[in-house]
């Protein structure tokens, strides 16, 4: 899959189209989104999952959208949660985090 073939994809939201339009270099991105619950946060490790190589760029996304700093700070401890609690279809810790880290 290209990120171009993913944009098209079922598997996108605000948030995930976030990372991929700072990937892409694209400049005006009127709708980026942080991952505000566990569904948006997968949408997001799926995305990072096909292009390993941008987890390594994340830090850009949080420097232009300073919203997403502590997330991406905390990205591999938010990223231990999902692939605990995915299997279990439900994702409290995962969510706890994301909520205190959205608060901060």
């Amino acid at each position: 899959m290209t990120p171009l073939e993913w944009i098209i994809s079922d598997d996108t939201g605000i948030s995930s189209i976030t990372i991929w339009a700072v990937m892409m270099g694209i400049k005006d991105i009127p709708r980026a989104s942080i991952p505000h619950d566990p569904d948006d946060f997968g949408r997001c490790y799926r995305l990072l999952s096909k292009f390993p190589e941008w987890r390594e760029r994340l830090n850009e996304v949080a420097e232009r959208f300073p919203r997403w700093k502590r997330l991406v700070g905390d990205w591999d401890t938010l990223t231990e949660l999902y692939e605990e609690e995915e299997p279990t279809g439900t994702a409290p810790k995962l969510y706890r985090l994301m909520e205190r880290l959205r608060s901060e």
